[in-house]
């Protein structure tokens, strides 16, 4: 069989890298087309030159990419939906439209809708991780009627590839509630440690934050999180008040810290932390249940 033939529309980071990896994959020729605000046609020579060192040639027109069995997406979240539509009008019947962007779900279905349309198949495809620390075996969480073809096809050219299911968006969903955690917890990192410089603690205070982290393992952290949750959190909610106004008497805006309060002041519930508290064992799970209920009512 021979190789796909493979296009990128948007050339950022993780398209160059990509890109980079397939063509000493002898993959043939890979193009690219890209609209973005600092690069688009004519493109300039230092963008020619840089695309070129991945292994790619640009081309002026997204028509240009018609013949491709695969386009990998790749453009900021804010154009993800117009450019699928775009990808959708001009593909062939039974190619793969492969959507890396960190859209939302509802975007990732919108896509695959235009794409299927059109006769293609979509791969809503997520990052769960930097391509600067994995290069172009980061972890990629996929879903969509095109998940398995992109699984098989890419998987043998060093890719790694989860597949989640058939329904585009289903990855999408995990990867935008990862980064309520991953970025969440960058803010929150960021927010404390500026705070400890201000205090001039700042060496003391990150091993504070990391000694404990590094005894346990991340699950175990987050099971121990949701568990003590239901029963402590109001008393969580008005320390986190006093470290607030202790944030602002350093002249640091709160930002996060105010959020966590306000996060706690939610999960305070008496009914349940009283069922909870009487409960001589009860898992994660259970808790997370009663919250959805709460959140259903």
């Amino acid at each position: 069989m021979r190789p796909p033939r493979i296009g990128f529309v948007g050339f950022g980071e993780a398209a160059q890298c990509f890109a980079a990896h397939l063509a000493k994959q002898d993959v043939g020729p890979i193009l690219a087309y890209c609209h973005g605000r600092v690069n688009r046609p004519p493109y300039s020579d230092a963008f020619v030159a840089q695309a070129a060192r991945s292994g790619v040639t640009l081309v002026d027109k997204l028509e240009s990419l018609s013949d491709r069995d695969v386009i990998f997406s790749a453009v900021v979240v804010a154009a993800a939906r117009t450019t699928g539509e775009a990808i959708a009008k001009i593909i062939r019947s039974d190619a793969l439209v492969v959507d890396i962007n960190a859209s939302t779900p509802a975007t990732k279905k919108y896509v695959a809708k235009a794409v299927e349309a059109h006769g293609g198949l979509f791969a809503d495809a997520n990052l769960m991780g930097a391509v600067s620390l994995y290069g172009a075996k980061v972890p990629l969480y996929t879903s969509g009627g095109g998940a398995e073809q992109f699984a098989r096809t890419f998987a043998p050219l060093g890719f790694t590839i989860d597949v989640a299911g058939s329904e585009a968006g289903m990855a999408a969903a995990v990867k935008m509630l990862r980064s309520v955690v991953t970025k969440g917890i960058e803010a929150l990192v960021v927010e404390a440690l500026t705070a400890a410089s201000l205090a001039g603690v700042r060496q003391e205070a990150m091993r504070g934050i990391c000694d404990t982290m590094d005894a346990t393992t991340f699950s175990k952290f987050v099971d121990m999180c949701i568990r003590t949750d239901v029963l402590h959190a109001e008393r969580r909610a008005v320390e986190m008040e006093g470290v607030r106004d202790g944030l602002q008497e350093l002249g640091l805006p709160p930002v996060m810290t105010e959020a966590v309060v306000k996060r706690l002041r939610l999960s305070s519930d008496s009914a349940l932390r009283n069922m909870f508290s009487e409960r001589r064992s009860y898992s994660a799970d259970d808790v997370l249940d009663a919250y959805h209920q709460k959140a259903l009512a």
